[in-house]
């Protein structure tokens, strides 16, 4: 009874909104001329007048169909298929529904306008009594709805709808849903398809039924569910809806319950809609997204059997890999999930051996590492992901996907430095646009962080040499002059190295390729000539790591150590390039002195300092901060800043929720720092250091001056400045939009793009994040922009027009 009721008031709803195309007479139908027929009397305007002859019924079919209908269909044809080969799908995540998108569609919107004019055309010059009317009429409604046009579609489809509704036999029209459709108690909205044998050969079925299905369609495109569902469910019940269209109403519920996320029903209308994919291709896609649904129901036995029937249709080898990979996650025979792991992953690792899917080592490599991930293995899944990325193909998108995650591993292991590095290494669009803003803070945290890290390795290194007795310090100078000069392609005795000003024009050049072999034997397959060119090259160039830039040692030395270990010799060569190598150069850096001893110390004073406030404020990493608080204050009691460091250190115990140590720490700064001002702080939780916001404020409003002046520059690091002493709880809208600016005319787009996110997730809601939402989409779009501009042709009126 709820049912039934339901039917009649969608009806009732149907025919309220469409009471416009029934008051029209006939099938008339608001269509503009074509511009070269205005003062022309076209086909359609004479029907009224000419009787509709066998001959007249005959030519006018005829040239309806092939002239007008059978061009405009193959070039809408031709639109979807282009759609479908711009799509890309990422089987990484839950594919769409369909292979194309409107937004793709209707990029074509010359040739979709193309399509409505032909199909206008093909009305209004042909009589309106032939056979194709109402399928130029649905024609366009489609061209309407792939140029994402859905008010539009929606009208021609209604209009379809009532025109062509069944009509008595005295050709007035039957009320829609009525049972007079039927001859019975039946209820139906649909046309009866039973035509006679001659109209199956020489016509298309009527395209009423199809134009209800369309119009589901172009609800549930333009996100109208509701209205869908109604129609939806009177068509399932309708005992007139043929079955040549039941696999489309099948698709429309999927699409339907997919928009909804209602994925075990999507998956369950979609298998019997199967029949609708139009070559085998699209089948294996559309079973690759059932076995995806079916995945995310929980339902793993009907996601294997879907994965591995995709794999049997697919002619795709990125589908099919992507499928394998997920079959071998999901498949696992009964066994505890830790075996299943396992055995899933040593399947992967053999699967990437194979020569036949080196060109997707690197997802399959990615897919383990992700598994490791889950199982909480990350030193495996390090060393997969770096297999991933030496592995890349071309595929930059899954080479950034592999560094965002090898990043991650590295930042949960607290391994700062080579997280900075990986995440340098990550495109932006990797990112999610909603983590965007904490991408950015992240990264620029960890930028600071390696920068102080480097200063306390550099200044433990140089004091570690210092310290050393004079003896063991001299040879250990003097083994490393050695190592650089033969690196260098300088002699020991070289008097290059003592008078830079010497330069030996006698020496000849060395030829790397004179050996004493026979003449015309081929150097390569001369062992001893092959030799003797290693040993001039290494004496010439040294060592050289295998880098495209292997000439430029200086590059080469400049980039940094790569661990520990080699440091002590990097703190010493790290500008050769400036002084000329010998011993008093490297000498010279160490401090050796008292005065050199204080400034080392200091760098690695503040740079500790620096390093915890980051760790507090950047990161929001409160152990490690805690850990860093803590060293500083062994290693430099009474410095400048140890009321600020135990403060900072009473605030990080809080957040660890170790109160037994807030106790202490309390206790320490009131006894060494009674009246000061982090000490009263923690006096009087409740008071508000006004003339601290005070200050920030001022400083800030200084900034945004010079901002305002265009003093960019300055601006920009004056808050870096700013930024490191306050946070970021003094930034302002304002502020950050204007700072997007200049870095949108440095032409600093990933930079932009991040203060722009900010805006949006620290104050969304607020004028400004609109403001920076939609500069957002600009920015997105300033290649497209900055072309239009580029080519755009402006004529100047002459120098005398009144304009």
């Amino acid at each position: 009874m709820i049912m039934n009721r339901s039917r009649w008031l969608f009806m009732l709803v149907l025919l309220v909104s469409g009471q416009v195309a029934l008051s029209q007479p006939g099938i008339s139908f608001d269509l503009k001329k074509p511009e070269k027929f205005e003062n022309r009397k076209l086909g359609s305007e004479k029907t009224d007048d000419k009787k509709y002859t066998v001959t007249r019924r005959f030519v006018q079919n005829t040239v309806s169909h092939y002239n007008y209908y059978f061009n405009a269909n193959e070039k809408l044809k031709d639109i979807l298929l282009r759609a479908k080969t711009d799509h890309k799908d990422d089987f990484s995540e839950l594919i769409s529904f369909y292979n194309y998108t409107i937004d793709g569609t209707s990029r074509y919107k010359t040739d979709l306008d193309s399509v409505i004019y032909k199909t206008t055309a093909g009305i209004l010059l042909h009589d309106l009594r032939t056979n194709w009317v109402d399928n130029f009429y649905l024609l366009m409604g489609q061209a309407y709805f792939y140029r994402k046009s859905f008010d539009s579609a929606y009208l021609t489809f209604q209009y379809l709808n009532f025109a062509f509704s069944p009509k008595e036999e005295d050709g007035y029209d039957k009320v829609i849903g009525s049972n007079s459709n039927e001859g019975s108690d039946a209820f139906s909205i649909s046309t009866n398809e039973k035509r006679n044998v001659v109209k199956k050969v020489l016509s298309r079925p009527p395209s009423r039924n199809e134009a209800l299905l369309w119009q589901i369609k172009n609800w549930i495109a333009n996100d109208e569910l509701a209205e869908a569902a109604g129609l939806i469910q009177t068509l399932k019940y309708d005992p007139l809806f043929p079955k040549r269209l039941h696999a489309d109403l099948e698709e429309m519920q999927a699409w339907y319950f997919y928009k909804q996320q209602l994925f075990d029903s999507a998956a369950a209308h979609l298998e019997n809609a199967m029949s609708n994919a139009a070559n085998q291709q699209e089948k294996a896609r559309w079973e690759y997204l059932i076995a995806q649904l079916y995945e995310k129901s929980g339902k793993q036995e009907l996601s294997l059997k879907y994965y591995e029937r995709s794999i049997k249709h697919t002619i795709d080898p990125v589908m099919e890999v992507y499928a394998l990979l997920n079959s071998i996650r999901r498949n696992n025979d009964g066994t505890s999930n830790e075996i299943a792991i396992q055995q899933a992953i040593d399947a992967l690792n053999k699967m990437g051996r194979r020569d036949k899917y080196l060109m997707y080592r690197d997802i399959i490599y990615y897919t383990a590492a992700k598994m490791e991930i889950d199982r909480k293995n990350p030193e495996a899944a390090k060393l997969l992901l770096q297999k991933s990325i030496r592995s890349s193909a071309g595929d930059m998108l899954q080479k950034s996907k592999s560094f965002l995650a090898l990043a991650d591993v590295s930042y949960q292991q607290k391994d700062f430095a080579n997280a900075k590095k990986y995440y340098d290494s990550v495109d932006m669009a990797t990112v999610a646009p909603e983590d965007l803003a904490a991408f950015g803070n992240r990264k620029e945290a960890l930028g600071m962080i390696f920068t102080q890290q480097n200063i306390i390795l550099r200044q433990d290194s140089l004091q570690k040499i210092a310290a050393m007795p004079e003896a063991e310090r001299e040879v250990l100078l003097k083994k490393m002059l050695r190592r650089l000069r033969r690196e260098q392609g300088l002699k020991e005795e070289d008097p290059a190295v003592y008078n830079p000003g010497f330069v030996n024009t006698n020496a000849p050049p060395v030829d790397l390729f004179n050996a004493s072999a026979a003449k015309g034997e081929w150097y390569f397959i001369n062992a001893a000539a092959k030799s003797k060119g290693f040993g001039d090259f290494r004496s010439k160039w040294g060592t050289r790591p295998n880098t495209d830039n292997w000439r430029r040692f200086n590059s080469v030395q400049r980039q940094g150590p790569a661990g520990k270990e080699n440091m002590q010799e990097y703190v010493l060569t790290e500008d050769a390039a400036a002084k000329p190598l010998s011993l008093e150069s490297l000498m010279d850096k160490l401090p050796l002195t008292p005065e050199k001893l204080k400034t080392s110390d200091d760098s690695i004073m503040n740079a500790q300092f620096v390093l915890a406030k980051t760790l507090q404020d950047g990161l929001e990493d409160y152990s490690a901060a805690i850990t860093a608080y803590e060293a500083f204050l062994q290693r430099f009691p009474g410095a400048p800043q140890e009321e600020e460091a135990l403060f900072n250190l009473y605030y990080c115990y809080k957040k660890a929720g170790e109160t037994s140590k807030m106790a202490q720490v309390k206790s320490m700064l009131e006894s060494k720092f009674g009246n000061g001002k982090f000490s009263n702080i923690v006096k009087n939780p409740g008071a508000v250091d006004s003339l601290s916001k005070r200050a920030g404020s001022a400083l800030y409003e200084e900034i945004y001056t010079l901002f305002i002046e265009g003093r960019f520059a300055e601006a920009t690091a004056r808050k870096k400045s700013a930024d490191s002493i306050y946070g970021k709880h003094y930034w302002s809208p304002q502020l950050l939009y204007i700072e997007s600016v200049y870095h949108i005319q440095e032409r600093n787009d990933s930079v932009a793009k991040i203060a722009l996110g900010n805006i949006i997730s620290l104050y969304p809601g607020q004028p400004m994040a609109v403001k920076a939402q939609r500069l957002l989409e600009v920015l997105g779009r300033r290649a497209e922009i900055e072309n239009y501009l580029t080519n755009l042709q402006i004529e100047r009126p002459a120098g005398d027009s009144s304009m």
